[in-house]
This record gives C-alpha cells, structure tokens and sequence, in this order.
C-alpha cells in the first residue's frame, strides 16, 4: 500500500474515531521513543496542534495529518486496526524531514 493509500485510510478513521487515531499517534510516538516535541519539530507543525490532537481536543487538518502520517510511516510505523507496529524488526533509525532540514 502506498504513503498515499496509508493517509486516505487514516483520515477516513480520523473522521470516525479521532480518540483511536490519537491513541494511535501517542503509540507510534512510544514505539519510535519520540517527544511530542521532536515529532512536532520533525512535521514543522506546532507542538500545541499535536498536543490538541493527542487529547482529542480538535481533529487536525488534512494536510497536517498527512504530515504526521507520512513522517510516522517514513520511520516504519504501519497503522493497523488494533494500533501501530513496526514495518520491519529492528527499525532503521528514521530522523524527521524537518529535524533533517536543520542539521
């Protein structure tokens, strides 16, 4: 499946179940052991957007999610029905296009 599939699919979840699309976000976040800081950083988007997002507070923008999706499944998180997992075991270390664009 595509980046492109992977995000239509997930906004299409995102409408339906934002708390299970937060959970999921925090999830990957664990699995990867990056910050809410680091990830806003890496996706060029406010910390407070991913905090409002996490909380289930507001459903992000399209392009933001899609944002947040690609970097997530670019460091090999794959969303699933039941959560998040790695694409393959061990993972590649993964640094954020906007964490990279600073170096």
């Amino acid at each position: 499946m595509s980046d492109f599939n992977r995000v239509s699919t997930l906004e299409a979840t995102s409408l339906r179940d934002l708390s299970l699309l937060a959970a999921q976000i925090r999830a990957a976040r664990g699995l990867l052991g990056w910050s809410q800081a680091y990830l806003a950083e890496g996706c060029n988007i406010h910390r407070g957007t991913l905090v409002d997002l996490e909380s289930g507070k507001r459903e992000p923008h399209e392009a933001t999610l899609a944002v947040l999706m690609n970097e997530l499944a670019a460091a090999g998180i794959v969303f699933t029905e039941r959560g998040v997992e790695f694409r393959k075991w061990p993972p590649k270390s993964y640094v954020p296009a906007g964490i990279k664009s600073k170096r």
